[in-house]
């Protein structure tokens, strides 16, 4: 970290995380970034007014890191305010169960320095536990490999990273969303600002993420509501309501099939009573971006 080695010689990395009563994956996490080949980065850490000992845990055992405490949770507005403290010239954005393979940051570095252009950056999400692969980019399978990387609509929120000056220049998370979604809205912003967003399946990030048991409500809700917030707020009249309607459809279908209707529509209706407060803040995309950040 920062404090262990400071050579000026190279960019400083700011390494952003925000948690929630994640003790133990946290210390795991914060110990594998102590083996990280590149020397020069600081670590900031939000903490959503965790309840578990936290706090001093990182107090105790990892003293370099900048904590700063909240007094409530913010959800992904933690992320904002980790950002306002760091100082470095990239940022690696990590979620607390989550860590970069021990040259995941240094390779990202070097892809920044690379691709000029290049604003933020995905990585090959291993599933910690079973070391398989998420398939959550639209085309891209395990087998597919290229230095170059491939364009991508948005990058995997649980390891990725950014040019600050980037950031700056669009702005950080939707504080609005609270959680889920959002990576989709910042990397929409950066593609629309004439910048490139890739993923890499030479760098390697793990998950430390256990299969759900049943409907995760939280994210059901979260994610449908905020993924028709943002068709609103970004794309044109007729592509939102095309995508709305078929969010729609799709929410009744699962509910059905789930027996869980009440659920899935829970976030329907949330969607449409917040759209008045999304609207007014509505950003119509350049038309030659819309391919880009749809699939």
């Amino acid at each position: 970290m920062e404090s262990v080695e400071n050579n000026n010689k190279i960019p400083l990395v700011s390494v952003v995380m925000i948690t929630w009563n994640r003790k133990d994956l946290l210390r795991q996490v914060l110990g594998n970034l102590l083996r990280q080949t590149y020397r020069r980065y600081e670590v900031i850490i939000a903490d959503n007014a965790s309840t578990d000992g936290t706090a001093r845990m990182i107090k105790e055992e990892f003293p370099q890191v900048v904590f700063v405490q909240l007094k409530e949770n913010c959800g992904i507005k933690g992320y904002n305010i980790a950002l306002e403290h760091a100082h470095g010239e990239y940022v690696m954005i990590m979620d607390d169960d989550s860590f970069f393979e021990d040259e995941g940051i240094e390779k990202a570095v070097k892809k920044f320095q690379q691709f000029f252009m290049l604003g933020a950056l995905g990585c090959k999400v291993y599933n910690y536990y079973s070391k398989e692969v998420h398939y959550w980019h639209p085309t891209i399978r395990e087998d597919d490999f290229s230095g170059q990387g491939f364009d991508s609509p948005l990058f995997n929120g649980c390891a990725a990273a950014a040019r600050m000056s980037v950031l700056k220049e669009v702005g950080f998370y939707p504080e609005e969303f609270f959680l889920y979604e959002n990576e989709r809205d910042l990397c929409t912003r950066i593609i629309n600002a004439g910048y490139e967003v890739k993923y890499f399946t030479d760098i390697s990030v793990y998950h430390m993420v256990l299969p759900e048991q049943g409907i995760n409500k939280r994210r059901v809700f979260y994610a449908t509501r905020n993924l028709i917030w943002y068709f609103w707020k970004y794309l044109p009249l007729r592509t939102a309501f095309g995508r709305t309607a078929f969010v729609v459809a799709l929410s009744v279908l699962s509910g059905i099939r789930k027996f869980a209707l009440i659920t899935y529509l829970k976030p329907v209706g949330a969607a449409f009573c917040g759209l008045p407060k999304i609207l007014r803040i509505r950003a119509p995309i350049k038309k030659k971006y819309i391919k880009k950040v749809l699939y």
